[in-house]
C-alpha cells in the first residue's frame, strides 16, 4: 500500500502537538527569512544554469543537408533553363552593348541578387553577433557581482 501525505511514518514519531513539520519552501530557495528581531540570514546564492556558460551546439548539420538538397535541386533547374534558352540577346549597360544568352544574363542577374541579398544579410549578422557578445559580457558581470 502507498504511503500518503498524511499518514503517519512507522519509523518515525510522530511530531509534538504544536510542532509542525519542517519543508522545503516552494521556490527551493530554502528556509524562510528570520522574524524581526533575530540575526539577518545569510545572503542567498541565486542559482544560474551552468549549461548557458557552456558552448551551445548548433544543431544545423539537418537544416545544413536540406538546404545542400534545395540548393543543387534550383542548380539543376537553372541548367536546365539556361541550355533552354540559348538564344542571344543584345544588352546596354550604362554605355555598354553586348550580347549574350539570355539563359546566361539570367543567371548573372540571379548571381547578382544572391551577392547583394548575402551582404544584407551578413550586416543583419553582425548586428547581432555584436549584441549577443554585449550581452555575454554583461551576464558575467552579473554573475560576478552575484558571487
Amino acid at each position: 500500500m502507498a504511503r500518503t501525505p498524511e499518514s503517519p511514518d512507522p519509523d518515525r514519531p510522530a511530531p509534538a502537538p504544536g510542532e509542525e513539520p519542517r519543508s522545503p519552501a516552494p521556490d527551493g530557495s530554502g528556509p524562510a527569512a528570520p522574524a524581526a528581531g533575530r540575526e539577518p540570514a545569510a545572503r542567498q546564492r541565486v542559482g544560474t544554469d551552468p549549461a548557458l556558460d557552456e558552448h551551445q551546439k548548433q544543431g544545423v548539420s539537418g537544416a545544413m543537408w536540406t538546404a545542400l538538397i534545395l540548393g543543387l535541386l534550383v542548380l539543376i533547374l537553372l541548367l536546365i533553363f539556361i541550355l533552354q534558352n540559348n538564344v542571344p540577346a543584345d544588352f546596354t549597360y550604362m554605355g555598354w552593348t553586348f550580347s549574350l544568352p539570355l539563359g546566361v544574363a539570367m543567371l548573372l542577374a540571379a548571381v547578382a541578387g544572391a551577392l547583394i541579398m548575402g551582404l544584407v544579410g551578413s550586416v543583419r549578422l553582425f548586428k547581432l553577433g555584436h549584441r549577443v557578445r554585449k550581452l555575454e559580457k554583461e551576464r558575467a558581470d552579473i554573475k560576478r557581482a552575484l558571487r
